[in-house]
């Protein structure tokens, strides 16, 4: 119990991190097997294990939940004081992430190079298409309305389908589509008990759900119908990913000390992926 609460902890925390995929540290983890079959298999009728699976989903969801919830306030702080140093902490974890990923899920499948061109356009396609968001770290919540509650859980789908997936970020995409720093302040608020947090939360939620449950379905499937190409496709996307964060944060100025410590974050975060690694 302990350890799947820790790793959903640790999977909580990288699906806050815009650009490190929560399905990738489920695979440095060693869950993401296990979660894959859990859902698929928890609904199937005369499933003798879905006692089981069922507690070890509840497990990891507590613990995804706790990171979540209390890393969104450390990067709450972090981004008002150390915005780009930050970021470029977020681009060592995501860069770094990219040879564990060919060394556990691409040994013996030969590199589909069209799926990972794909990979790497939709996510520059992604950031053509966004409209843009203020860098304002603590926006004002919105008015509790119906299309607030239908646009929370359009959110949560694409974000729930992203952040299962390896190589997918969802806050990543939520930082593209320009709703990330309000997903944050949510959670950084949820303590507070207010309605205009709990309510637009509980439909991400909602949204969260349907989205993992797609994803698993999705996944599954091509993965079985063409693996190599599935998998060339993710690391395209953490490819782009990369891309995409290095030219947000590139697009302010920066200055000599700035990039200083700039550089010593990204290889700290590209330790701390590493580290990780080592000890799962």
């Amino acid at each position: 119990m302990v350890r799947n609460l820790i790793a959903g902890i640790a999977v909580g925390i990288a699906n806050v991190i815009p650009g490190v995929s929560g399905g990738t540290m489920m695979v440095i983890l060693g869950i993401f097997d296990n979660i894959m079959e859990a859902i698929s298999e928890v609904w199937k009728k005369n499933n003798p294990n879905r006692k089981r699976q069922i507690i070890f989903l509840i497990q990891v969801l507590l613990g995804a939940g706790i990171g979540l919830v209390g890393f969104a306030k450390i990067l709450e702080y972090l981004f008002g004081i150390f915005p780009t140093q930050t970021m470029f902490w977020f681009i060592g974890l995501v860069a770094f992430s990219i040879p564990i990923f060919l060394k556990q899920q691409m040994k013996g499948d030969k590199l589909q190079w069209i799926y990972l061109i794909i990979g790497i356009l939709m996510v520059i396609g992604l950031q053509l298409l966004n409209p843009g968001e203020t860098t304002n770290y603590n926006p004002e919540f919105p008015a509790l309305t119906v299309g607030l509650y239908i646009k929370m859980v359009l959110i949560g789908i694409i974000g729930g389908f992203s952040m299962f997936l390896p190589g997918i970020s969802g806050s990543m995409v939520l930082l593209i589509l320009g709703q990330y720093y309000l997903f944050k302040s949510y959670l950084a608020h949820v303590t507070s008990f207010q309605l205009n947090v709990l309510i637009p939360l509980f439909f991400m939620g909602i949204g969260i759900l349907l989205g993992i449950l797609l994803s698993a379905k999705i996944l599954s499937y091509t993965l079985k119908k063409n693996r190599a190409g599935t998998l060339s496709l993710l690391l395209g996307l953490i490819i782009g990913s990369t891309l995409v964060l290095i030219i947000q944060t590139l697009s302010v100025q920066i200055t000599l000390a700035t990039m200083i410590t700039s550089a010593v974050t990204f290889v700290v975060g590209g330790v701390m992926v590493l580290l990780i690694e080592k000890i799962a």
